[in-house]
């Protein structure tokens, strides 16, 4: 890291309370489920379903098939990712990969070409087209009636999925869900918290750092 960007974080740190917020939260984080997406789950079983929603390389569902024999969907749009993940689980049939994203519609996605950051939501620097595909009839084409966990970092798509699974009922089938909610704009604050309102219809947060990681159990899980 440059010395700039030192004293510019240095900067941060000194002049910005929400910054510092998120600094201590992150190391709350670190502390209690290391410093990678979380992978360490209560209650699964052998042949559970998970999806790995945002799967970029498709590295957590690789850990949750080796470390639980579960039987996981990668969902990645990025067509550059998505091929990395077919080519390297193509043997496989306990890994399925699926080069699309899934939301409240059909539709196009143009993204941003930013590693594991790459998102709908920015727009500066090289892009490239995705495909989403309406939520509901892709759990009806796989048979997707009880999904044992779901990982969730989709850059901003979080805002049109987690809704479109709330209106549909299909957030009933979820017994948990981990999201990393992102933000772009002062006005994801107010979707998060409308989103976490309706979400605990149903679920139940177990742990939360915000715009970092949380963790939802539905309601009765008992895990």
């Amino acid at each position: 890291m440059s010395i700039r960007s030192e004293l510019s974080k240095a900067w941060r740190i000194l002049t910005d309370p929400a910054y510092r917020a998120f600094r201590a939260d992150y190391k709350a984080f670190r502390a209690a489920h290391g410093r990678g997406t979380p992978d360490s789950f209560t209650g699964l079983m052998p042949g559970d379903v998970v999806l790995d929603i945002g799967g970029y390389h498709g590295d957590w569902a690789e850990a949750m098939a080796a470390r639980y024999a579960v039987k996981a969907h990668i969902f990645e749009p990025h067509p550059r990712f998505a091929k990395m993940i077919e080519d390297r689980f193509a043997v496989r049939d306990d890994v399925v990969a699926h080069g699309f994203a899934i939301g409240r519609t059909d539709g196009e996605l143009l993204l941003s070409d930013d590693e594991n950051a790459s998102s709908a939501f920015v727009t500066d620097g090289p892009s490239a087209k995705g495909i989403v595909r309406e939520v509901a009839a892709v759990f009806d084409e796989l048979g997707l009636e009880r999904i044992a966990v779901a990982k969730i970092n989709i850059e901003g798509g979080e805002y049109d999925l987690l809704p479109a699974l709330i209106e549909a009922g299909l957030i009933e089938r979820f017994d948990r869900v981990t999201v990393q909610f992102h933000k772009f704009s002062e006005g994801d604050r107010a979707r998060r918290d409308a989103i976490r309102i309706d979400l605990a219809k149903t679920h139940d947060c177990v742990w939360c750092y915000p715009f970092i990681w949380e963790e939802w159990h539905r309601q009765g899980l008992g895990v």
